[in-house]
């Protein structure tokens, strides 16, 4: 397939030296471009990411539209999505393993795992708390579920209606365990990406 991204980050078997990263799980970065989409369907993308989350032994996981950046370029990559397109994630172009056991955002598929499952209630927990129009929970083995928001991911164009409600009310019950960017060696976050994490919960 043309476009396909695929990185693998696994912890390194001697303990890193900086406290930045002593918080580093294993990642797998998948990236698909848009027009696999459009040609497959969304129906098509949820049944592949159920398929390969099914094997994996994750934390929390997500599919979405994102727009990936290097983390020189973060804040003007935010330009371009941040005034018209608040569905869109804002991520990384590669594998990033600091996100650690936290949940990186709020997406169209949201794979929860241990320890944030348990954190949140469990599965009966969140049906209780996510029983709205749009929110559909699909319980998976291994003690996991997957959360959808709609039938396909929107990029939350407010002329075409995208409101996002569902997204808003997902964040304010995962917000106890999504990350929270922080200082790397030395390099303060812009205040512009901590508003933009926030924006549903605002």
């Amino acid at each position: 397939m043309d476009d396909l991204l695929v990185d693998y980050r696994g912890l390194s078997p001697v303990p890193l030296p900086w406290p930045e990263r002593k918080d580093d799980v294993c990642v797998l970065y998948l990236r698909l471009p848009t027009a696999y989409l459009e040609e497959r369907g969304p129906e098509h993308v949820h049944a592949l990411a159920c398929e390969l989350a099914a094997e994996l032994p994750f934390s929390s996981g997500y599919a979405d539209f994102v727009l990936c950046s290097s983390l020189l370029h973060e804040v003007a990559a935010l330009e371009l999505i941040r005034s018209r397109y608040p569905g869109v994630h804002l991520t990384s172009s590669g594998a990033t393993m600091y996100v650690g056991t936290r949940v990186e955002g709020v997406h169209w598929m949201n794979f929860l795992g241990q320890p944030v499952l348990g954190e949140l209630g469990g599965v009966s927990g969140l049906r209780e708390r996510l029983a709205l129009p749009g929110i559909s929970l699909q319980e998976m083995s291994g003690d996991r579920v997957l959360i959808t928001l709609g039938e396909r991911p929107e990029v939350g164009e407010g002329e075409a209606g995208q409101s996002l409600a569902p997204h808003r009310a997902l964040a304010r019950v995962l917000e106890p365990v999504l990350y929270r960017r922080k200082s790397m060696f030395g390099h303060k976050v812009p205040e512009e990406l901590l508003h933009w994490d926030r924006r549903f919960l605002e």
